[in-house]
Parts: structure tokens; sequence; C-alpha cells
């Protein structure tokens, strides 16, 4: 497993039972994964991310 996916993963857990949600990000050193917020009305179900974290991730 790589360490994106075990990033991913562990995001995943923390997260549970509500949906996750993040990017991964592609960069001249590799990739990582930047989690984000759900603020879906219904996590559960659903996912919808922050604002904040479409603007970090650009």
């Amino acid at each position: 497993m790589t360490q994106t996916e075990s990033a991913i993963l562990a995001h995943t857990r923390r997260c549970a039972p509500a949906e996750s949600c993040g990017f991964v990000i592609g960069t001249p050193e590799g990739e990582r994964y930047q989690p984000c917020v759900n603020i879906s009305a219904e996590p559960e179900a659903y996912f919808r991310i922050a604002p904040e974290d479409w603007l970090r991730a650009e």
C-alpha cells in the first residue's frame, strides 16, 4: 500500500460512518492526499467539499 493510499484509508476510518472526501494532488515530488471537510447536509449518504478546501487545493 502506498503512503497516499494509507492516508486515504486513515482519513476514511476517522470520518466513518460519514462519507470522507479529499484530493489526491500531483506535485513534482509525487502525489499527496489532502483530506477535506465534508459539509454535506447528509454526510452519511453524500459528500460535499468545503469551499476552503477547494481553494487550498489550487
